[in-house]
């Protein structure tokens, strides 16, 4: 019998404490990945959530055939997998790809997740700061079955 974890693998693609907006340069390559792939997006606490005006973090895919240039938004629902994910995550917005805002307490401290079904070999994650978030973990990693199983450790 295997567990899980012998059948996904991680990538981490964002991890720290972000003030401002976080655009990787490089994107996540889905060569190896049979299928699609899901998207796990931490947000621990937004320091200034009760300011005024009110601080939000954005998130949107951006897909591309390269690695570290011509990527464009993801604004096709068609590619973007949401069942299953937890409120405020949404459809990605037609012009601007973006699928989640965080902008009320009650949303911060939380994991979402988002599928990705298109066809480009690269995705990023952005996460677009407003209104001067403060200091906020935020961790993103991209969760597939690779097309060749992990090694098992030794």
């Amino acid at each position: 019998m295997q567990s899980l974890h012998q059948n996904i693998e991680f990538v981490q693609h964002i991890s720290g404490a972000k003030t401002a907006t976080e655009t990787p340069t490089n994107g996540v390559d889905l060569r190896d990945f049979a299928g699609g792939v899901a998207l796990a997006i931490h947000v621990g606490p937004v320091t200034n959530i009760a300011n005024s005006p009110q601080p939000t973090w954005t998130f949107h895919l951006e897909e591309s055939d390269t690695i570290n240039s011509g990527f464009a938004a993801v604004t096709n629902s068609d590619h973007v997998d949401i069942e299953g994910s937890r409120s405020p995550v949404v459809a990605p917005d037609s012009s601007t790809g973006v699928f989640l805002t965080i902008d009320d307490a009650a949303e911060d401290d939380l994991t979402y997740r988002v599928g990705y079904l298109g066809s480009k070999r690269y995705v990023r994650v952005v996460a677009t700061a407003a209104n001067t978030p403060g200091s906020t973990n935020i961790v993103a990693f991209v969760v597939g079955q690779p097309l060749l199983r992990p090694a098992a450790d030794a």
